[in-house]
């Protein structure tokens, strides 16, 4: 994989950057060199076993480090000596010298046992891709070059559809960019011969126009969409979501009741992929279609249906979901998406926005008695999908990325334990039942201080969490009338920027809001008066922590930052 570039440019640090790093805002001052980040002594990437990282940095500096994909402070635990990572996680560090800070490194090691998995492979979707641009042709590149160090020699790589930005079924020419691009890229990492499947998506014109750019193993489905093929042990069942009726249907049912009537087949998964995410399943039905396809893949446990097209993000537990059968979302290869209830920060004030600069993907082996999904970020890095003029940007630029090859969280592990189709299900680790009851820690105390332009900024520590914490639950009053001050809407949360790797230590919330679409109006707070504001933080599954409040006066700093 290239060399990885360190976070942001290396410069004299600011205040924002040593208050990041848990330093006081007074310690701003021109250092006389930049601080360089910690060395890694080994890369991310996979690793059979455990692994032992060294960090180093300058002489006359303290490295402090993370493992949980956080941003480190002066808070964290300090380097002392070699680092052992047994389980797929993320390694973030800083070097402090007094009180200059360094930018942050970070790696993800995916973690393996030495049992030979049966079979690797690796779903992405949404590939979203039109365009030879020197700047696409590296962003992919980039791409391919993560999932070589993840995935050395890929039994199959699966696009799970909307390859292209189709609206209106009048550019079909458009594959042949994506298979240029795939193809580039497999010859160029010595993976020519690694199987490829597509399927069918929303944009990606008519089943017969598409199947005419790509080689005919890639979509061997033609007009109809729908496929089998075998790899290895493993049987994949392609579908079109976008006409599931029919002789899809009774084809789709009629192989999955062969295919687990066979002799020790209840343990067996059947891979069943297609574009559209079905109905009541993951992300609690988010973006949802076909109930009729759930219904099919609900008489069969051993079903393991991959879907993308909502772009919804995969570092949330409710990407994964387990009830009659497995249903996984593979993230998106271009943008990703929050569910429409966040605001983002935007320059020096909150937008209501739900598209986010993030590329994700699936890497999946499968072993005699389980299969392990690890969900990867190809792309994590601090950046918005539209500029302050409203311009829609051209997703991830400036590859390659620092973040490529972080982790968006733990390793799922689908079991199909049981004899009976009834005791599989009854052993399943994903139902809604099970899902994460521990509410977020709020860590800190909440402060205020003063931007350049004058906005209220709420400095906010961030929470800890069994998992992650999604955003948070901002509500300002006027402190005499206690009447709501900022025009958020309710039940709506300020994104806590989790999709970037790694992600803040301290979120600085700016206390105005856009209203409308970009540039649009920012209502802000008035300058003077006396506010309050109600903090609780929210993580993925909508558990909530203890509301904190802090006490201000618009455009003054509170008297932790002075």
């Amino acid at each position: 994989m290239p060399a990885k570039r360190t976070f942001a440019t290396a410069c004299a640090l600011t205040a924002g950057a040593l208050l990041a790093a848990g330093l006081p805002a007074g310690a701003a001052m021109a250092a006389p060199k930049p601080l360089d980040a910690p060395v890694f002594s080994e890369p991310g990437g996979r690793y059979t076993g455990s692994t032992t990282v060294e960090l180093s940095s300058q002489p006359g500096t303290k490295i402090h480090y993370t493992l949980d994909g956080s941003t480190p402070t002066k808070d964290s635990p300090q380097y002392r000596g070699p680092i052992t990572i047994d389980e797929s996680t993320n390694l973030a560090a800083i070097a402090v010298r007094g009180r200059f800070v360094s930018e942050t490194e970070i790696e993800g090691y995916v973690v393996k046992s030495a049992e030979e998995p049966k079979l690797s492979f690796v779903v992405m979707s949404d590939v979203h891709t039109s365009s030879l641009s020197e700047v696409n042709r590296a962003r992919w590149a980039a791409n391919f070059d993560t999932l070589k160090t993840l995935v050395p020699d890929p039994d199959l790589i699966i696009s799970n559809g909307d390859q292209i930005n189709d609206n209106n079924w009048n550019t079909a020419p458009d594959h042949q960019v994506v298979r240029t691009i795939f193809e580039e890229n497999l010859d160029r990492l010595d993976l020519a011969d690694t199987p490829v499947l597509m399927t069918h998506g929303n944009h990606d014109v008519r089943n017969s126009d598409m199947a005419q750019y790509y080689p005919a193993d890639w979509f061997p489905g033609g007009a109809t969409g729908y496929y089998e093929r075998k790899v290895g042990d493993s049987t994949f069942l392609i579908v079109d979501t976008e006409a599931y009726s029919g002789a899809q249907r009774t084809w789709l049912k009629s192989r999955l009741a062969a295919l687990t009537a066979e002799p020790g087949a209840v343990d067996e998964p059947v891979f069943v992929v297609g574009h559209r995410p079905t109905s009541g399943t993951i992300m609690d039905g988010a973006q949802s279609s076909n109930p009729a396809l759930n219904a099919d893949l609900s008489a069969f446990p051993q079903a393991v249906y991959f879907s993308g097209h909502s772009h919804l993000h995969l570092n949330d537990e409710r990407s994964i979901w387990q009830g009659s059968y497995t249903a996984v979302n593979d993230g998106s290869m271009s943008y990703t998406e929050t569910p429409h209830d966040a605001y983002q920060v935007y320059g020096d004030a909150l937008y209501d926005e739900f598209t986010i600069a993030t590329a994700q993907a699936l890497v999946v082996d499968v072993y005699d008695d389980r299969t392990e999904i690890e969900r990867i970020n190809f792309a994590a890095e601090p950046e918005r999908t539209y500029t302050l003029d409203g311009t829609w940007g051209q997703y991830q630029q400036d590859a390659p990325f620092d973040s490529a090859g972080t982790l968006a969280g733990r390793t799922w592990t689908v079991r199909l334990d049981g004899s009976t189709p009834e005791e599989v299900r009854a052993n399943f680790d994903y139902t809604r039942a099970a899902r994460d009851a521990v509410t977020p820690v709020m860590t800190g105390t909440p402060t205020v201080t003063v931007n350049g332009a004058g906005t209220s900024v709420l400095r906010v520590p961030a929470a800890s969490d069994d998992n992650t914490v999604y955003g948070y639950d901002v509500r300002v009053k006027d402190a005499a009338s206690g009447a709501a001050a900022l025009p958020i809407r309710a039940g709506a949360k300020v994104l806590s920027d989790f999709q970037f790797a790694p992600r803040p230590s301290v979120l600085e919330i700016p206390l105005a809001v856009i209203n409308g679409r970009l540039p649009g109006t920012k209502v802000g707070l008035t300058t003077g008066t006396a506010y309050v504001a109600e903090v609780t933080a929210v993580d993925m599954v909508g558990n909530r922590s203890e509301t904190v409040t802090v006490e201000f006066v618009a455009g003054v700093a509170s008297d932790e930052e002075d």
